[in-house]
């Protein structure tokens, strides 16, 4: 939607609630869809949202139930009570219903579970027991399935039976099993219905392309979706036992889910900040934000230190200083550029620890060019300010020389740094987005301040 229609409908659902009529108000809510009503209720106070969650259809909100930040989903427990949700999560997915149950606060979470059907409520436990970040917490395991000495027409007239009955969540795949459970072949859901009658469903499925157990890292899963192009993922146990499907909805939620995350650990958070930004409440997000910012703050008084360190060369040369914040950016920019590179190859597989010696080599050539391109602007900049400030040719070349030095090494090192760090990361089983890009620039503020006036120190002689 675009800004103008959203802040056009945000503008009509005020005046309506100014006027007071529940009526017009009810019909208006009824006419949104579920993703408008959505983006309405980010942008509204909390005392006109708990109007309009009093007055919507709760059957209108099945699709964006799951996607509701924590504040939002206690606030709807509130304002409508349990006995309206149950009747809107019965007829749930159950990989999306296990997912709201997760932002349900406790003391409605287990009421909620109490009022389940048996088969609901074994399906939504099955998927709770599973950790957050592995496939069996967002597979589906509402899909078609048959034993593979089933006849097409016993198969069909099941599937359309079952299918009239909302059991299965949305698949674009029939699978086939044997008698024990263990996954023998899928079958695409235009073919199965294309075929003969009298067929029996082992001698027209094929072996899927890949499988995923049950355990697997749902960020590898959606990896893998994407290098087979799949529409959907089987899940089975160590066994080879169906369990369900990891579909295309549930990877583009995972993919989105830790592309944010990695996105906010570069930019410094320590941990994520659940929820949609409009809706996330801000001591959340300071909370979020102090703790690195202060742990950085600190880390920067290393190149406070160094700095003074050499406070006798500042003060015999002080033009010195205007060159260093230009240094620092740069060796902070060159690594945030690098670490992006290669944190983005790592997360879509291009490349992996076992690289290291090649992207290695391959990072020292594309350093040493950016040095070969840089170095002489540096030079030309800090031999021409220094020129204008001393009038002395001695002095700006001297000065210049000294900027191209730093320059170059520290562009090699925050490179490599850069580079190699996420690699390193990535090698021993830690997330390597949690190289942050202020975690790299204040690497980069230190080497630069070190190098810069060591080689000020030693060629001052020549200043």
């Amino acid at each position: 939607m675009s800004a103008e229609g959203l802040a056009s409908l945000i503008s009509k659902l005020e005046e309506i609630l100014e006027g007071g009529d529940a009526d017009t108000l009810i019909t208006f809510l009824s006419s949104l869809s579920p993703y408008e009503f959505l983006e309405i209720l980010e942008r509204l106070d909390i005392g006109k949202r708990s109007k309009i969650i009093s007055h919507v259809p709760l059957v209108n909100l099945k699709p964006i139930l799951n996607k509701l930040p924590e504040d939002m989903v206690f606030e709807l427990f509130r304002v409508r009570g349990i006995d309206d949700m149950i009747k809107v999560l019965i007829e749930m997915p159950s990989d999306e219903v296990a997912d709201f149950l997760l932002k349900v606060p406790p003391k409605f979470r287990s009421k909620l579970m109490n009022l389940f059907p048996h088969w609901k409520m074994s399906e939504v436990s099955t998927l709770l027991k599973y950790p957050g970040e592995c496939v069996g917490s967002v597979m589906t395991p509402q899909i078609p399935v048959f034993i593979n000495r089933l006849t097409v027409a016993d198969a069909i007239k099941e599937y359309i039976a079952k299918s009239e009955l909302g059991l299965y969540d949305k698949h674009f795949y029939i699978y086939v099993v044997d008698d024990k459970g263990k996954l023998s072949g899928w079958i695409d859901v235009k073919s199965f219905i294309s075929q003969g009658r009298n067929k029996l469903l082992k001698d027209i499925a094929s072996k899927p392309p890949v499988v995923v157990n049950v355990r697997t890292d749902r960020e590898e899963a959606a990896k893998i979706a994407v290098k087979y192009d799949l529409l959907e993922i089987p899940v089975v146990d160590d066994d080879g036992k169906l369990l369900g499907a990891v579909t295309l909805d549930d990877v583009l939620d995972v993919v989105i889910h830790e592309y944010t995350e990695d996105l906010l650990k570069f930019g410094g958070f320590t941990q994520a900040i659940k929820g949609r930004y409009l809706s996330a409440n801000p001591i959340t997000i300071v909370k979020g934000r102090f703790l690195p910012l202060v742990y950085l703050y600190l880390m920067n008084t290393i190149t406070g230190g160094i700095v003074t360190a050499f406070t006798d060369v500042i003060e015999r040369v002080a033009v010195l200083a205007a060159f260093l914040p230009m240094l620092a950016d740069n060796s902070g920019n060159v690594g945030a550029q690098a670490s992006t590179f290669i944190i983005r190859s790592l997360a879509v597989g291009e490349v992996g620890p076992h690289d290291i010696l090649r992207v290695l080599k391959r990072e020292v050539i594309i350093s040493l060019a950016l040095i070969a391109l840089l170095s002489p602007i540096s030079f030309a900049i800090g031999s021409s300010i220094t020129y204008i400030t001393y009038k002395s040719i001695e002095a700006s070349l001297g000065v210049g020389l000294v900027v191209s030095i730093a320059l170059i090494v520290s562009t090699l090192v925050a490179d490599l740094v850069g580079v190699l760090l996420p690699l390193i990361l990535s090698r021993i089983g830690v997330d390597p987005a949690t190289v942050s890009a202020p975690l790299l620039t204040t690497i980069g503020d230190v080497i630069t301040a070190t190098t810069y006036f060591s080689v000020a120190t030693l060629l001052l002689a020549f200043i």
